[in-house]
């Protein structure tokens, strides 16, 4: 699972990665447009975006720091140039996107899942 927290967080992935637009968009629009210059992010107060890989799901819908993606209260989600992006909230300031390649690996319960939110 790759983390972004700040623009520069963007680096872990080379800008020809499938993922890149849709996880720089994602940051410009929910962590820089709501950084005041000079003021320094707090990702822990007001959120952040992951990106979700094959290896993180390991055979299970359990993820460290997200819990099982099954019993997530999830927002909403949506599609975006071959990622789904759902959308959980900790609180009224805070929250979390993951990100999740439309790939032949996502399956199963989770496939619908995310299908049935992209949908409502």
């Amino acid at each position: 699972m790759l983390t972004f927290k700040s623009n520069a967080d963007l680096s872990q992935l080379p800008a020809t990665h499938p993922a890149y637009l849709v996880m720089k968009e994602l940051v410009e629009q929910l962590i820089d447009a709501y950084t005041q210059p000079g003021i320094t992010y707090n990702a822990d107060d007001y959120g952040y975006c992951v990106l979700l890989e094959e290896s993180d799901l390991d055979g299970t819908y359990d993820v460290p720091g997200i819990g099982n993606l099954l019993e997530v209260l999830w927002e909403g989600a949506f599609k975006k140039d071959g990622y789904y992006v759902a959308i959980v909230l900790w609180n009224d300031d805070a929250g979390m996107t993951v990100t999740i390649p439309d790939a032949p690996w996502v399956n199963g319960d989770l496939r619908k899942l995310l299908d049935e939110m992209v949908a409502y």
